[in-house]
């Protein structure tokens, strides 16, 4: 007798069952991708205990005849396609026939549907795929699908499910998924009578965002738009203030249909070198439409995976689309301060009542003691030195001077509705770019009463080099730009020797002095590299020996063309243990080369053999680790006129809003914020 058997339909039904059905979620997701393809504008998702009990779509779509009812849950029953050629041009999110069948097998369904034509609509009720009664009734045009008790009679898959909650989250993230796949339907997802979110369906995709993740997650977004090659990418993609830990919050759609792709996935990522930090990981929504003649969907079960006839072209659409917005991008991170809510009024603007209104009032600590000079330790401010009776001279002393210039003393720079002061500068070693040297103050002006020159003046006579003073700025070469180009700011100052603060109309500017010297060298770095195929170097007269271990030192080897184009150039050392710079970046130190350099070589070791680590992401990584180490510092001193042409320079550039390791360079503090702070405004 022989050993194979034919399995009868039911338990067929049930492997079949397996293979699409193996969670609530999963059952959530064919009945929505169903209403999406019966034209509906209007879906309702409802769910009791994870989906274990109940789950319930209704839609306003085409509706079913009273015919059609008992063959929508046959196996391999669809109206999606009609024969082989239909399978090279799939633009439904169902074809197979499987979905209803598998579902029906598995659990109780209840179906009632009504066409736009038909004067009563039809309810079909089923037991585990057994078709009981099929009735005329009264409904409205479309159809409601009702699941309940999934899985009762295969207790072998339901002991595998999680509990009721986990469940119900899976649900929510795939009906997330659908809404965002579909801004032009309205959806609502109800879990055990509570609404989770309820989307507009006006077609914008924004709109969908921010009724699923809030108003905070919506405002940090960019716009992406752009065509490669046939392929339009829109969508959104999220700012380097709103990142994730992880990809979970990276949706991608090809027309209509959400999927995961490692290219898309791989494009985006490489779009954010150098906007985001390498351990977060960008938020996204982006929508491809492409031929869909082009792109296999019918990979896998749940039709998740999706495989391309061009690859690149893909990458290549995204890779640009995603770059062009962020390099467009001009938004700041707004800081925002917390408020309590209000309990009493207070007495008075001095004597807060018991309860304060909001937060808790400044309480100053007492100064710390004053720790041991160490040598080489850098010199303190004038003011931390004074004692009191020296800081009470020293401020009459202020006074008496700020009276007598009243009538020509003002801000280093004007707002709107002021009087342009004059100013002229002396900087020894210019932050950026090559600037004119302005003529000492007369005896007259003040260094904060004084202007721009209108034309270049002699360069001073002994220019200061870094040697001698280390806090300064390297100097660098830059065009020059356009003045009128540069809103009206106020400088105000430094905080803690790293935070410049800069009053711009209604909004004060708090500036890492670090990030944005750094973020401006890497785009000039990589401008020089495009234009000129590398970067101009420096020569040592007597070579840097750099220890290097012999995996580093074969990487490096094996990267010798692309160091040399960002100024490195080597040769090994006799004993062999190590390489001898010959040539760095011109705006390296030779300090901070041996740090930079022996970084670089253990980077390219450990990347070494991985598809991630292309030539151009590795060049990009060498530059912004060139410009971070070529940057100004954080906690060292520099003069007020270096820091303002640093300010000018951000102010000039609006899309420079991160460093190339993904930090914001800048956020906006509003006087509004402040007025609500303050008690100002209500």
């Amino acid at each position: 007798m022989g050993k194979i058997n034919v399995l009868g339909f039911e338990i067929a039904n049930l492997i079949a069952a397996g293979e699409v059905v193996d969670r609530p979620a999963s059952v959530l997701k064919e009945l929505l991708e169903n209403a999406i393809d019966a034209g509906a504008t209007q879906i309702t998702a409802e769910i009791r205990r994870g989906g274990v009990l109940s789950i319930r779509v209704t839609d306003n779509g085409c509706g079913m005849s009273p015919e059609d009812l008992p063959v929508a849950l046959r196996r391999h029953a669809t109206s999606k396609i009609h024969d082989a050629s239909d399978l090279a041009s799939i633009m439904t999110l169902g074809f197979r026939g499987e979905a209803l069948a598998a579902i029906s097998s598995v659990s109780n369904v209840t179906i009632v549907s009504k066409t736009k034509d038909a004067e009563m609509g039809t309810m079909l009720l089923s037991d585990c795929g057994t078709v009981n009664d099929l009735t005329e009734v009264g409904a409205a045009d479309g159809t409601t699908v009702l699941v309940e008790h999934l899985f009762e009679r295969v207790p072998a898959r339901r002991k595998f499910l999680k509990k009721d909650a986990t469940e119900a989250q899976a649900c929510a993230a795939q009906a997330e998924k659908t809404a965002m796949s579909h801004p032009e339907i309205a959806f609502r997802f109800v879990s055990d009578g509570v609404l989770k979110f309820s989307t507009a369906g006006d077609g914008d995709m924004k709109n969908v965002l921010w009724a699923l993740y809030g108003k905070d997650f919506a405002s940090k977004l960019l716009a992406v738009r752009g065509e490669t090659d046939g392929v339009c990418v829109t969508g959104y993609v999220g700012r380097s203030d709103n990142a994730y830990g992880n990809r979970n919050m990276q949706n991608t759609f090809i027309n209509g249909r959400y999927v995961k792709s490692k290219t898309v996935t791989a494009a985006l990522e490489r779009a954010f070198t150098s906007y985001m930090a390498p351990e977060r990981y960008p938020v996204s929504a982006l929508h491809l439409e492409i031929d869909p003649r082009t792109v296999d969907v019918n990979v896998h079960p749940a039709k998740l995976e999706v495989r391309f006839s061009d690859e690149r072209r893909i990458f290549d659409a995204v890779y640009w689309a995603v770059r062009g917005a962020l390099e467009t991008n001009t938004s700041r991170p707004e800081m925002s301060l917390s408020h309590s809510e209000k309990t009493a009024r207070a007495v008075s603007g001095f004597t807060p009542s018991a309860a304060r209104q909001k937060g808790e009032q400044l309480k100053m600590p007492p100064p710390p003691p004053k720790p041991a000079k160490n040598e080489g330790e850098r010199p303190l401010d004038a003011a931390s030195v004074l004692t009191p009776a020296e800081s009470l001279t020293f401020l009459k002393q202020m006074k008496a001077a700020t009276d007598a210039s009243a009538s020509t003393l003002s801000a280093p720079h004007t707002l709107p509705n002021e009087t342009p002061a004059v100013r002229e500068y002396r900087v020894d070693t210019p932050v950026l770019g090559a600037k004119p040297t302005p003529a000492a103050p007369t005896a007259t002006e003040t260094p904060h009463n004084t202007e721009k020159s209108a034309s270049p003046t002699a360069p001073a006579a002994s220019p200061v080099s870094q040697e001698s003073t280390p806090a300064a700025i390297p100097q660098e070469t830059a065009p020059q730009t356009d003045e009128a180009a540069l809103p009206a700011y106020r400088y105000l100052g430094c905080a803690f020797r790293c935070y410049l603060l800069v009053e711009l109309d209604e909004e004060l500017l708090v500036i890492d002095q670090h990030a944005a010297h750094e973020r401006i060298l890497f785009e000039r770095l990589l401008a020089e590299q495009k234009k000129e195929g590398k970067i101009p170097s420096q020569g040592l007269l007597v070579p840097l020996t750099v220890p290097l271990t012999p995996e580093e030192y074969a990487a490096a080897e094996e990267a010798k063309a692309e160091l040399e184009d960002i100024g490195f150039t080597f040769y090994p050392t006799t004993d062999g243990r190590g390489v001898s710079l010959a040539t760095l970046p011109n705006r390296v130190s030779p300090a901070e080369a041996l740090d930079l350099f022996t970084a670089m070589a253990g980077d390219l070791a450990e990347a070494r053999g991985t598809p991630d680590m292309t030539q151009e992401k590795r060049r990009e990584r060498a530059l912004y680790q060139v410009a971070c180490k070529a940057a100004v510092k954080g906690g060292r001193t520099y003069t007020e006129e270096q820091l303002i042409h640093l300010v000018e320079e951000v102010l000039r550039l609006p899309d420079i809003t991160v460093c190339p390791h993904g930090r914001p360079i800048a956020y906006r503090l509003t006087k509004k914020e402040l007025d609500k702070q303050f008690d100002r405004i209500k």
